[in-house]
């Protein structure tokens, strides 16, 4: 039993590396989906702001096309003004007149505002194209490291899965049922630790006194009163 005592803390010890190693493999393929949607992001964010600028500066050409069009009516309705044979003609193409001009203005005033507004939209454009430019190339290589690093656990997981089963090859089947029935029970923590002040590493309560003695110094198997943990120093 002397020699169980080494054997199940290093199973427990490798048992736990082989679950971390695990995770941190099955964690890979979301971690490069995240980076990878972070590159989409990059791209619509450009593509929006790409989309953004063209649709204003169609809305400026429309707004031109407008003005010169108010612009050949105001003209038509000066030279019609000269033509009005009753006061009252004269009269309304006065106020056609008035109501282009409003509309011209209007346009004009229109204009400028798009004019800044796409100002503003091609400095947000060359943003977005730098942001691109900068966060692109470092997230591909987030990228291939977290694929390299794929590589490199799945050999460490095989290197550690081989000692564990090495291990378990090490020990009595009687020895192994008792560590497998509690690490199923006890979410994959079989063996606790005695910590300072005689306390399960486990449960974090009280070992007592007795029983912290035989878990150093017994050749046989000591178990937590509170949780059943195998104990070892």
């Amino acid at each position: 039993m002397s020699e169980l005592k080494p054997l199940l803390k290093e199973l427990q010890s490798t048992d736990l590396e082989l679950h971390a190693l695990t995770a941190e493999r099955d964690a890979i393929p979301q971690k490069i989906a995240a980076l990878e949607q972070e590159l989409n992001l990059l791209n619509r964010r450009l593509e929006e702001a790409k989309q953004t600028l063209t649709d204003s500066r169609t809305e400026l050409k429309l707004a031109e096309l407008n003005l010169t069009s108010q612009e050949e009516t105001l003209v038509k309705y000066n030279s019609q003004l000269f033509s009005a044979k009753t006061n009252e003609e004269y009269k309304a193409f006065l106020r056609e007149i008035e109501t282009t001009e409003r509309k011209k203005n209007e346009i004009e005033d229109g204009i400028i505002t798009l004019m800044e507004r796409i100002e503003q939209e091609e400095a947000e454009l060359a943003k977005r194209k730098a942001e691109k430019e900068r966060e692109e190339s470092k997230k591909k290589q987030e990228i291939q490291t977290v694929k390299a690093s794929q590589s490199h656990l799945e050999a460490t997981i095989e290197e550690v899965r081989e000692k564990y089963e090495r291990l378990r090859r090490e020990l009595p089947d009687n020895i192994l049922a008792i560590y497998d029935r509690i690490k199923k029970n006890k979410h994959g923590l079989a063996v606790a630790q005695i910590l300072d002040a005689n306390r399960c590493s486990g449960c974090l309560n009280p070992i007592p006194t007795q029983q912290a003695i035989e878990a150093a110094h017994s050749d046989k198997l000591v178990f937590c009163e509170y949780c059943g943990r195998i104990l070892l120093v």
